[in-house]
């Protein structure tokens, strides 16, 4: 049997540098309270590890000849079993988790291996691993020499069945058993090499880094959630920055954020570079960090480019940062998971740093005062750095949360002032210069190779509630001129004329909207076969409804009825036009998706 060939190595607790004052009570609580039952219980994995070196260690893992259920038993309610590639339990003591494993049993001893127990996907990974043995057996399929050494902190000893403590301090990181088998069991554990190395300064085994740069497509076979977990641990290490070059170098990036890995240029500083050197600052600081932060920060670049594609197409600014933002979300959510609670903090920060970059006066205040004001402000900072954003923006900010409220009162009096100034509307010229054109016109139809749509999307920053520019802007004051008649129909004293030609609107294609009141000429208000709309089909808010093939209705929250929520249509713009110029229907975005790449290419390509 396996557990007759390896034996352990006994060194005491002293001797390696290891004291129970630097390990969670909690921790040494579980670990005495499974030996108290009857069971053997250690310290195990990383902790150990990192007690040794002296650093403190992240979390505290339990390994135990138990199975989960006994010591779900052993501690109650605290106890809940998780899992179901491999079954843990977590020993919840307010606040902190301990996780408990059960030792698991050499996977070459098929005899003891039952369908329902162990199971192997087709690259040859473990999809369910779920056969327990005893500690010889789990030391044999543990990942690295030094992650191998059990704490019994009771005792005081120290089990190192593989020399690990011997690697650990020359630096060494070696594979317990053949790197590809290892790997291709779990392709996390490429992951965690390169980890090591970032963090630990370790020295890789040359077997392991060959097999890294050949066999990380592996890795596409690893849930999302998963790898949302050990992105986690990769970034939030504090030698985030050194990770992310030994995961470009050898390959793994794609495989984990592949648009930013496209658009990321070697020896180039950007926002990714950036935000990680950041992110390792605050780490050893002993400041928090979130990952929403990072992650907006690692598809910012992706969303910038989609979003100037979109304006590209004709769409305008607001409505294509959104559908940019919602589109990179959903692409990125195919590799690495984003939760939910997650892509709403990325959103409220892209969002919010919008309204730093404009200004306005109303909404300083507001800014300040909201929650996620900080993670803004630095990611504003960040794009002030890689000259993406005036330098004079971020450092307006900077100064008016040194200041007492009369200070901030009158550096908002002051750029009111400025604001206002720079919002004075034009005068009209007579040329067409792209600005001034009246393009409700008919006349203009001609120019653009498409007809108005008087229902577009109206995009913007502006205050919630308010109405769309260019329509109903004069409704409250005319209000005292409208009388309505038995028909439902409106009259009022100086509205627009209706078309010469009487047939104009019928098509759904060329109806005349009056942008003043939002109304329609009754022709355009009329079906195909000339009956007349009850008026009980208008909206109460006077907005214009229109038949055909192309009316662009909206419901009651100026959306689109046939828009998909999640996943937007490239627009035509508020002029009507599209990218091609022409009448056609916009086709649904769908998802993209990076393609697999071939043996000789470098990165892959969009598919």
């Amino acid at each position: 049997m396996t557990q007759n060939k390896i034996q352990a190595t006994i060194i005491s607790a002293s001797d390696a540098g290891i004291s129970n004052d630097n390990i969670s009570p909690k921790a040494l609580k579980v670990v005495e309270g499974l030996q108290q039952a009857g069971y053997q219980a250690y310290l195990v994995g990383g902790c150990v590890r990192d007690l040794i070196i002296g650093t403190k260690p992240k979390d505290f893992d339990v390994s135990t000849n138990a199975t989960p259920e006994q010591v779900k038993k052993a501690f109650g309610r605290n106890a809940r079993i998780i899992g179901r590639r491999f079954k843990l339990v977590h020993v919840r003591f307010g606040y902190e988790v301990i996780e408990v494993a059960t030792f698991r049993a050499d996977a070459n001893d098929r005899e003891r291996v039952g369908q329902n127990e162990m199971s192997e996907g087709d690259q040859g990974q473990l999809l369910r691993d779920n056969v327990y043995g005893q500690i010889e057996e789990d030391v044999i399929r543990r990942d690295f020499t030094v992650n191998a050494m059990y704490y019994d902190s009771v005792k005081g000893e120290i089990l190192d069945f593989m020399n690990g403590i011997d690697d650990l301090k020359a630096g060494k990181l070696k594979s317990i058993g053949e790197p590809e088998l290892r790997f291709t069991e779990d392709p996390v554990r490429m992951l965690r090499v390169i980890r090591f190395a970032g963090k630990l300064g370790f020295e890789m085994e040359p077997a392991a880094l060959t097999m890294i740069e050949e066999q990380g497509k592996l890795l596409s076979h690893v849930s999302n959630a998963r790898l949302f977990e050990e992105v986690l641990k990769l970034f939030h290490g504090g030698a985030a920055y050194e990770t992310y070059l030994l995961l470009r170098k050898y390959g793994l990036f794609k495989h984990l954020f592949p648009f930013t890995d496209q658009i990321a240029v070697d020896g180039v500083e950007g926002l990714p570079e950036r935000a990680l050197q950041n992110t390792d600052k605050r780490v050893k600081q002993g400041k928090p960090v979130i990952p929403a932060f990072l992650f907006a920060c690692m598809m910012w670049e992706p969303v910038k480019a989609d979003a100037q594609v979109l304006m590209e197409d004709g769409a305008n600014e607001a409505h294509a940062w959104r559908v940019a933002m919602n589109d990179g979300l959903r692409d990125q959510n195919q590799y690495v998971a984003v939760p939910r609670r997650l892509a709403e903090i990325i959103l409220d920060i892209w969002n919010i740093h919008f309204r730093l970059i404009k200004r306005n006066p109303r909404m300083v205040k507001a800014c300040l005062n909201n929650r996620r004001f900080r993670a803004a402000y630095d990611f504003l900072l960040l794009r002030t750095m890689v000259h993406e954003v005036d330098e004079e923006i971020g450092e307006w900010w900077t100064e008016i949360q040194e200041l007492e409220p009369d200070g901030r009162e009158a550096m908002i009096s002051d750029l009111n002032a400025t604001y206002k100034q720079d919002r004075q509307p034009r005068q009209k010229s007579n040329e067409p210069d792209g600005n001034s054109v009246d393009y409700n016109s008919a006349g203009n139809d001609d120019n653009f190779g498409n007809t108005v749509f008087g229902d577009g999307y109206q995009g913007g920053f502006s205050k919630p509630g308010a109405a769309p520019k260019g329509r109903n802007q004069n409704r409250g004051g005319q209000r005292g001129q409208n009388k309505r008649t038995t028909g439902g129909q409106q009259k009022s004293a100086g509205r627009g004329r209706r078309p010469n030609n009487p047939n104009q609107g019928n098509d759904g294609q060329t109806a005349n909207v009056n942008p003043g009141n939002g109304e329609q000429t009754n022709n355009a208000r009329r079906g195909k076969t000339g009956k007349k709309r009850s008026s009980k089909k208008r909206s109460n808010n006077g907005d214009q409804r229109r038949t055909g093939p192309h009316a662009n209705r909206q419901n009651s929250r100026a959306r689109n009825i046939s828009e998909p929520r999640f996943q937007e249509a490239r627009p035509a713009d508020e002029f009507g036009v599209t990218s091609s110029g022409t009448n056609k229907k916009v086709k649904v975005r769908h998802k993209r998706k990076v393609a697999g790449p071939a043996d000789n290419d470098d990165k892959p390509l969009l598919g």
